[in-house]
């Protein structure tokens, strides 16, 4: 059965959700976070909200930092304020906020994108904003496709009325748990995306929003999301494209669904494996990547894999910093040589996570391909 969405669209449609088809993909979801008490708490948001997911955050937007350089951004430890290091700043001043205020509206919104968007606008941008939101059209571009016509944002003029109608909707307290109210928290992320109230910043703050929504209805598993996005943007642009089309955002909800049991799965098996191996935070990277890799699982596939959201690194120097460790641990084993080479004196080698370190319920990784 079809649920219409009290917030409407510009063509006046309002958005609509199949839940009867989402219904076993839920049933999955509530199955796995049922006895699973340490990620239904503060602690655990956060002990990935602060760092973990200002990684991921950049990194749906291509702003590839590793943990260790968050780490020293937000210490202050970098010799200059670039780009890069305030966007990472502004997310971790927007998180600190949403951990401690309550109320959504019009004006803490205005106070958690001024934040977030803190000297990173261009001059147009900037200079073209109203007291709340932009007062010129903004141009939203299809998966990143130049060739492609545009969506628009809503229109300037009409935005105070769209934004009070999300409002209305966020604040309206009509779920009765925890898989209620993160589906509404993508339904909020989605029509946030849609009216687009910024000429930038929009991605982030709807982003963050939605985990603002999730931390005051203290609904904390679901809190990694960002996670997931970022490993699979273009299912993610496909999806909201999907949804803006039709109006029907069912698929993205899917996806969303999906996708945030997969990380869940694999910071669970991860989280296993830390407590009887005492993994550094890198350890616990590559670990994730491997989890994550849908290719053969070498040293070139994972160097790869972390080039890709990271700042560049030689492959050896990887192998050397990054996977030794987790080998030495005895947390990764080298299974054989392939026909290729690092360089001229070091194969390139398949790996697997070794399975004597995993010591957890089948049912709870169910979905993760460990390649045994």
């Amino acid at each position: 059965m079809r649920q219409i969405i009290d917030l409407k669209m510009e063509n006046g449609k309002n958005l609509s959700i199949n839940r009867e088809y989402l219904k076993d993909k839920e049933n999955e979801l509530y199955e796995f976070l049922n006895d699973l008490d340490y990620v239904h708490t503060l602690k655990f948001v956060k002990s990935v909200l602060l760092r973990d997911e200002i990684k991921s955050n950049n990194a749906i937007e291509g702003i590839n930092d590793d943990i260790n350089s968050i780490k020293k951004a937000l210490r202050g430890r970098s010799k200059k304020i670039t780009l890069t290091r305030q966007r990472i700043i502004n997310l971790y001043h927007g998180y600190q906020y949403i951990l401690n205020n309550k109320s959504i509206n019009k004006d803490t919104l205005k106070e958690l994108y001024n934040i977030l968007s803190k000297d990173i606008l261009e001059a147009y941008d900037a200079n073209n904003m109203g007291e709340f939101y932009r007062l010129k059209p903004v141009y939203i571009l299809k998966g990143g496709y130049l060739s492609k016509e545009p969506f628009m944002g809503i229109n300037e003029e009409k935005l105070d009325y769209f934004m009070n109608k999300l409002f209305d909707y966020i604040n309206n307290d009509n779920t009765t748990n925890e898989l209620e109210t993160f589906i509404k928290s993508q339904i909020i992320h989605f029509y946030f995306v849609y009216i687009h109230p910024y000429f930038d910043v929009n991605g982030r703050t709807s982003r963050t929003v939605s985990m603002w929504y999730l931390l005051n209805n203290k609904t904390y598993p679901y809190i990694i999301f960002n996670r997931a996005i970022a490993y699979s943007k273009s299912n993610y642009e496909h999806n909201i494209i999907k949804g803006r089309t039709y109006g029907d955002i069912t698929l993205f909800i899917e996806y969303m669904l999906n996708s945030v049991l997969i990380e869940l799965e694999k910071f669970n098996l991860i989280h296993s494996i830390d407590k009887s191996n005492n993994l550094t935070e890198d350890d616990k990277v590559i670990l994730d990547y491997m989890l994550t890799i849908k290719s053969n699982l070498t040293i070139k596939d994972i160097a790869r894999f972390y080039n890709e959201y990271n700042e560049v690194k030689k492959i050896k120097d990887i192998y050397l910093e990054k996977i030794i460790p987790l080998i030495d641990k005895n947390i990764i084993i080298e299974t054989k040589n392939t026909k290729s080479y690092i360089n001229t004196n070091m194969p390139n080698k398949f790996l697997q996570i070794n399975p004597k370190v995993i010591d957890i319920d089948k049912e709870k990784i169910k979905h993760l391909d460990l390649r045994m």
